[in-house]
């Protein structure tokens, strides 16, 4: 958008930067629960996947997960000037939080210096708190200190987001 020149457009309108951060947030999750659905339904389909989980717990999950990693999206791209800084910056943070966070392999197989570093990663949570969802059947209920951790990454990366997002 910044490449076309719409957001210097978009500025122009009565349009604030939280509320166009916010509805780009909202449709992200839109298009992120879309394709969790799709994948759980060629999961279950194709790989006879079963969930031990109820699926309300999965969705809530799943939503709060999108919108949090969408904010690191809008920080990237409100910090870089266009998308050839912003693609190598994304892989700088995404890749070695992947790696770090248990979504590749288990985090008990790292040395437990790296399990504590690594406990704190925005991206551990989720993976976790999914996991005691679909695998051991928890419910949303149960994942207090996931979700606590999710929320605190939420509302650090949205500030800085806000802070960083330019409209040209």
């Amino acid at each position: 958008m910044k490449k076309t020149g719409a957001l210097r457009r978009l500025r122009t309108t009565p349009l604030r930067t939280s509320q166009f951060v916010l509805g780009n947030a909202l449709n992200y999750l839109l298009i992120g629960l879309i394709t969790s659905a799709f994948l759980f339904l060629v999961g279950t389909f194709v790989f006879d996947f079963s969930m031990q989980g109820d699926y309300l717990s999965f969705i809530l999950m799943v939503g709060l997960g999108t919108i949090m990693m969408f904010g690191f999206g809008l920080a990237v791209g409100g910090w870089a000037k266009n998308e050839n800084q912003a693609a190598p910056l994304t892989n700088l943070i995404a890749f070695p939080m992947m790696f770090l966070s248990g979504v590749f392999f288990p985090r008990f197989l790292m040395p437990e210096w790296l399990q504590g570093i690594s406990a704190f990663l925005p991206l551990t949570p989720f993976i976790e708190g999914i996991r005691h969802i679909i695998v051991e059947g928890q419910t949303i209920f149960s994942q207090g200190p996931e979700l606590a951790l999710m929320l605190l990454w939420t509302v650090v990366i949205y500030t800085v987001a806000f802070r960083v997002f330019r409209w040209e």
